[in-house]
């Protein structure tokens, strides 16, 4: 009796361990395809995983028909080095935002160590229209939605006309103030008029602001979306009281404060600019 217990015991173990494996295998068989709709394998069985989401921009607007919408994968790891491409895709543009993408990418080219990011731009007629500009994690929590900005349109740096004045560049060039956003200037304290001379080899820049002098730092340096770059460092004046000529002080040396860029018009006019605002405007002195 004891000897059949024992049999019917061991009989017992060997079918529960038996079903384990047996249940084992099969969760095994399911989860091998278990890639879900985020990756897939090729003909040649590397592995291809792909990201999905959407590129948006906020303007009421309809892209020209030629537009194209670019997503890419970026490693962004190196400091000193520019971004390397891993994947790109393009879309056309001619229907409106939201754009609907999938990237796909090699998945033995990502390295836990290093940065990623998703870049997309808006291109027409071989010009950027519109870019991203935040970092945009591409493993990050889902959905995947890339705000891109307007680029705005580049003011050129005009010639001068060749009937003004041959001096009419913006360095060592005697300027006389015309208008202050749009509005004509009167002269300053004792009838003289407002001014700006910048030296080029000092980096200075100095003139009469319409009771006292004033002098300080300016920069070519950077870069700006609506002309040449041109920025000014704290300018320190005299300190003459006048009993005229203050208040139309005070709004020349704030409009100096704000300027970023500046052009040369086709009439030989200097043009200071914050953004595509015009807040000084210049003429050569005679």
């Amino acid at each position: 009796m004891r000897m059949v217990v024992g049999t019917l015991r061991r009989a017992s173990l060997a079918v529960a361990t038996l079903s384990v494996m047996l249940v084992a295998g099969l969760l095994q068989a399911c989860g091998g395809d278990s890639a879900g709709n985020n990756a897939g394998n090729n003909a040649g069985g590397d592995e291809v995983t792909w990201i999905e989401g959407t590129v948006i921009y906020r303007e009421r607007m309809r892209l020209p028909p030629n537009a194209s919408v670019e997503v890419e994968l970026q490693d962004i790891s190196r400091a000193d080095a520019p971004a390397e491409t891993l994947a790109t895709v393009a879309l056309p543009g001619d229907a409106g935002p939201p754009y609907a993408f999938r990237i796909e990418y090699d998945n033995k080219r990502i390295d836990a160590r290093h940065r990623y990011a998703l870049r997309a731009e808006i291109h027409a007629g071989g010009k950027l229209l519109f870019t991203s500009t935040e970092h945009i994690d591409p493993f990050g929590d889902a959905p995947i939605e890339i705000l891109v900005s307007r680029v705005p349109e580049p003011v050129a740096v005009l010639s001068p006309d060749p009937a003004a004045s041959p001096g009419a560049v913006l360095e060592g060039t005697h300027w006389l103030l015309q208008s202050l956003d749009g509005e004509a200037v009167d002269a300053g304290a004792g009838g003289k008029p407002l001014d700006l001379l910048l030296d080029a080899q000092e980096q200075r820049a100095s003139g009469f602001s319409g009771c006292n002098r004033f002098n300080g730092g300016y920069s070519r340096e950077g870069s700006s979306g609506h002309g040449a770059a041109l920025r000014f460092g704290p300018l320190a004046g005299t300190l003459m009281a006048c009993a005229e000529g203050t208040g139309l002080e005070r709004r020349y040396l704030d409009a100096l404060g704000v300027v970023d860029n500046f052009r040369i018009s086709a009439k030989g006019q200097l043009e200071l600019a914050a953004g595509t605002n015009v807040v000084a405007v210049f003429s050569t002195a005679q």
